[in-house]
């Protein structure tokens, strides 16, 4: 991106001139006729001189345009010519096609050979290759030791723009190294606010992208939660542009980063004043670097007129309703998005949308089955624990639990290809927990269960065999001992009757214990990681609700402990944006977060924020991918329903906002 943000930026910045570009064009044609390239470089070295001289489309820093006219102080016209090629290669990270940074870095080495000897080359490369790259990962999780650390990319360019002037001269570029160091922070923080300020497609915002300028803003304890809470959800929209810049304008903002760049400049200005006068460079070189610090000043006081300006005009200018600064919305937004969510699921009850059919048959049978009990139940328990839906859904719940036969729970109801699963049954034991209804059909269902314990008491995930025999004609199915059907259960077992399945707990936990690792529960064939974790805390919850009615909870601390590993990995995984990544990931997230002992309020808003931002206006959310199921012509694919997946946000969301309002009282 240029600084140059005005019609006077040629003055400001007196090495800007647009003929560069066709001086580094013919440089790098000259390049490729001598043969001091290879054919594959032609394109991306061609479209990284376009991009690094002047002021293209995209704003890109016009880093051949400088080192041409800082290096034509110090060397003849031809050397200044090729070491502007050679740094507008080592900075062109994100062309199409450019091979990676080492690669860019030997080429311009190679180029730059003919001016220099090569071991003063192999030097500066090795240099260059210790420092960072421009780029930041997009939406990145913050926390970490990168914002700790304070580190800023783009250090790469800025030492090889002030190098290549000192290699070409026969110098020892090392005081031009530290000089191009000194200034990395400035520049990319004077870059940043340009975007910022000019660029209606700010990827700091839209991506969002983690820049050396929001880095510094989330690096301060007391501008991080402000800046954090207004960067939740979404950003592209003119009116949360409007309401983020009102909060960077802000005094505080300005003052800490004017701290930072001046206190950059003031260092750089004592290195360039300290570069030795008797090196053939010396004095060329020196005053382009102080040329080059007062420019950046320059460009500073631009931009803090402009920031001082949007200051005074403050949220007045921005559509909608007036908040202050940085402030989370109206907390009854919140209770209105949970709201609009709820009225959905009533409406589009019993949720056929969500259904599986199965209308091209299962592994090659005719039949089309249809599961909707596991999907119906799974919505009814998200609605009966958001509590306070405008109907009592307990009904709803009754008439679904009268629907199953005795002894015959099956995802396909009839289908008897599958057999009966573990899955099921435990969200049916929690329904009937949750309800009181049908406990005495559910004995007949317990009991096929225990007709399929092992002598070691753990539970498989299918039911092949039921009091009276097997219970299935078919093939044997993958995923026998899937650990989150497994968590599932357990939190079936805990609702339903904690000491009468005390053997079963027992067994079945030790074996999820065993598959607990610091980064994931090991082993889960039918549900993604957050669902796993998620499960985990639920059954843990339960455990522990468990422990405090009864002596008997010999897992206890090993169940605590992988609670608290659990807690950390998925809380230590919020983005830039508030949210966990998809809507289903960010509530699952969230549910956990309302478990914590001592939950980070901030964190919880945040996430709030950017999961009502991404429902949809009828209340839903969009369907996403849940659990493993088999897919037309053999294949495998994974369920999603529109209902389904607004339901488990729904529960998520409730469960935040509810510990939210609570604070810091977590609910046993």
């Amino acid at each position: 991106m240029t600084l140059a943000a005005d019609a006077g930026a040629t003055a400001a910045w007196p090495w800007l001139d647009p003929a560069d570009k066709g001086v580094c064009e013919r440089s790098w044609s000259a390049f490729l006729r001598a043969g001091a390239l290879w054919r594959g470089d032609a394109a991306w070295g061609a479209l990284a001189i376009e991009r690094s001289v002047g002021a293209p489309s995209g704003r890109s820093i016009p880093w051949a345009g400088w080192a041409l006219r800082i290096c034509g102080r110090v060397s003849s016209p031809a050397a200044a010519c090729d070491a502007a090629v050679a740094v507008a290669l080592v900075a062109a990270g994100g062309v199409d096609g450019a091979p990676d940074a080492l690669a860019r870095g030997a080429l311009a080495g190679r180029l730059l050979a003919q001016h220099a000897e090569e071991a003063r080359v192999h030097r500066w490369l090795l240099g260059l290759a210790e420092l960072s790259e421009a780029a930041w990962e997009h939406n990145p999780v913050v926390a970490g030791a990168a914002l700790a650390r304070g580190e800023a990319g783009g250090a790469r360019e800025a030492v090889a723009l002030w190098t290549a002037a000192a290699l070409l001269a026969g110098d020892d570029p090392a005081p031009a190294r530290r000089f191009g160091e000194a200034v990395t922070a400035p520049l990319w923080l004077l870059d940043g606010l340009v975007r910022l300020w000019l660029d209606p497609a700010v990827p700091d915002l839209a991506a969002p992208t983690l820049t050396p300028l929001l880095a510094l803003w989330l690096r301060d304890p007391e501008l991080a939660p402000p800046l954090l809470r207004a960067l939740a959800g979404e950003r592209a929209s003119p009116v949360r542009r409007r309401e983020i810049h009102s909060l960077l304008a802000a005094r505080p903002y300005r003052a800490a980063l004017a701290a930072r760049v001046r206190g950059a400049l003031a260092s750089a200005r004592e290195i360039a004043a300290s570069a030795p006068r008797a090196q053939p460079s010396g004095r060329g070189l020196a005053e382009a670097q102080r040329e080059f610090v007062d420019a950046l000043g320059e460009r500073l006081r631009f931009f803090e007129g402009l920031m001082s300006f949007r200051d005074v005009i403050g949220a007045g200018a921005a559509l909608g309703p007036p908040r202050a600064q940085g402030d989370l919305a109206p907390a009854d937004d919140a209770g209105a998005d949970l709201r609009a969510a709820t009225a959905y699921l009533l409406e589009a009850t019993p949720w056929p949308e969500s259904w599986e059919v199965q209308r091209f048959g299962v592994l090659g049978s005719r039949e089309q089955p249809v599961g909707h009990w596991f999907v119906r139940a799974t919505i009814l328990m998200a609605l009966i624990e958001i509590g306070e839906v405008g109907r009592d859904v307990r009904a709803d719940a009754a008439a679904l639990l009268d629907e199953i036969p005795a002894g015959e729970l099956r995802y396909f109801g009839d289908f008897r290809e599958l057999p009966p699963d573990a899955d099921d049954l435990a969200i049916i034991l929690q329904l009937i927990a949750a309800t009181g209804a049908a406990r005495e059909r559910a004995e007949t269902w317990i009991e096929v269960m225990l007709a399929n314990v092992g002598d070691d008491g753990v539970v498989p995930t299918w039911f092949y065999r039921g009091p009276a025999g097997p219970t299935t004609p078919g093939v044997a199915w993958a995923g026998d001992d899937c650990s989150a059907v497994r968590l599932n259960l357990l939190a079936g077992l805990l609702s339903f009757d904690a000491t009468r399945f005390a053997r079963l707990i027992e067994a079945n936990a030790r074996r999820v214990l065993d598959a607990a690792s610091p980064d994931e529960i090991q082993g889960a064939c039918f549900y993604d990681g957050p669902y796993t974790d998620l499960a985990f805390l639920r059954f843990a919850r339960l455990y522990r609700q468990h422990q405090e009615r009864s002596l008997d909870a010999p897992r206890a601390a090993e169940i605590a402990a992988v609670e608290a590993a659990v807690l950390s990995r998925m809380l230590g995984a919020q983005r830039l944006d508030g949210g966990f990544g998809t809507p289903l990931c960010t509530a699952a997230c969230l549910e956990g977060a309302a478990m914590a002992a001592a939950p980070d309020p901030l964190l919880i808003e945040r996430g709030l924020r950017n999961l009502g931002e991404r429902q949809l206006v009828d209340g839903s959310w969009p369907a996403e991918p849940l659990y493993r199921t088999p897919m037309k012509h053999g294949r495998e694919g994974h369920h999603q329903g529109r209902a389904l997946t607004t339901a488990l946000c729904a529960r998520g969301f409730a469960a935040a906002r509810s510990r939210l309002r609570r604070g810091g009282e977590r609910r046993a």
